[in-house]
């Protein structure tokens, strides 16, 4: 399972995730959907370790 609780993300002054939380449970297909620039792909290194975490933990 994938869990992401509180996770706050900063691009310099700009916030692009306010405490997003989302379990995954596994074996299970899960989607992020969204418009463009609402923080999918920002959410995804996030995860994946490729951009620094603010706050909150994954």
């Amino acid at each position: 399972m994938l869990s992401v609780n509180g996770l706050n993300q900063r691009y310099g002054e700009s916030q692009t995730l306010w405490d997003l939380s989302i379990d995954a449970p596994k074996g299970q297909c899960t989607v992020v959907m969204g418009r463009n620039g609402v923080g999918k792909t920002t959410l995804l290194q996030s995860i994946m370790g490729l951009l620094k975490i603010d706050e909150g933990r994954s």
